[in-house]
């Protein structure tokens, strides 16, 4: 089965990336559907952000998050 990831910011929904298709033997053929994976990113697109963002203290290109973190240590 085909599959193609979509990257959706995680309040709006709004896409952020979608990409390229990951074909499988039976891309291109009659009937054959590609099935859509959804992962979500960040917090909310800067349309639907409640503050503006300050490009001048921030990286260009890097968007807010959802102020969640996560650790992965790996214990041996």
């Amino acid at each position: 089965m085909c599959y193609q990831v979509v990257e959706r910011y995680s309040v709006c929904r709004c896409l952020y990336h979608r990409h390229a298709v990951d074909p499988c033997s039976a891309y291109g053929q009659r009937s054959h559907v590609v099935q859509e994976k959804t992962v979500l990113v960040g917090y909310a697109c800067p349309n639907h952000t409640s503050r503006p963002v300050a490009y001048g203290s921030q990286a260009v290109g890097v968007l807010p998050d959802s102020g969640y973190g996560s650790t992965s240590t790996l214990r041996r």
